[in-house]
């Protein structure tokens, strides 16, 4: 491979950083919260109770960040904490009515226009694609993935 085209995937790794950057900054300056607060929120709206294990799985950050980003969400009355047994440790966020009026109200945490075009996709686009993010990943050595490394071939 010639360097070109390997400083060529360097700029578009860049690019890509850049736009998500942008649009994490637009979330937080306009919405007043940040894109791991809102996968949170989102989460725990779609699935009901969900763990901080599970939390930190879905967002690859550390549990005390994880923590902290609970800590804001719920004192803004996003979420609430509820145990789910005597076991004291054993912690779910789930959210709260203004949670749920927040999320009726707020963006996606990549942007409108990328989701749509990622829908109009044919299907082994779309899963060309992530193949090649996660080998990506692979390759600069990713320790943590939530799924293994798909082929070109695997269902999206």
């Amino acid at each position: 491979m010639t360097e070109d085209i390997s400083t060529r995937i360097v700029t578009r790794l860049r690019q890509i950083n850049r736009e998500l950057s942008k649009h994490s900054k637009y979330i937080q300056e306009y919405h007043h919260i940040t894109v791991p607060q809102l996968i949170c929120l989102q989460r725990a709206g779609e699935s009901g109770p969900v763990s901080i294990g599970e939390l930190t799985r879905i967002l690859h950050l550390n549990n005390s960040t994880v923590t902290g980003i609970v800590d804001r969400l719920e004192s803004r009355g996003l979420v609430e904490r509820k145990r789910i047994s005597r076991d004291r440790r054993q912690v779910h966020v789930e959210i709260t009515e203004a949670g749920n009026r927040f999320l009726a109200q707020a963006p996606t945490p990549l942007q409108q226009r990328f989701l749509e075009r990622l829908n109009q996709m044919e299907k082994e686009k779309v899963t060309t694609i992530l193949w090649s993010l996660e080998t990506l990943l692979e390759m600069l050595g990713a320790e943590e993935k939530s799924n293994p490394v798909m082929t070109p071939d695997d269902p999206v």
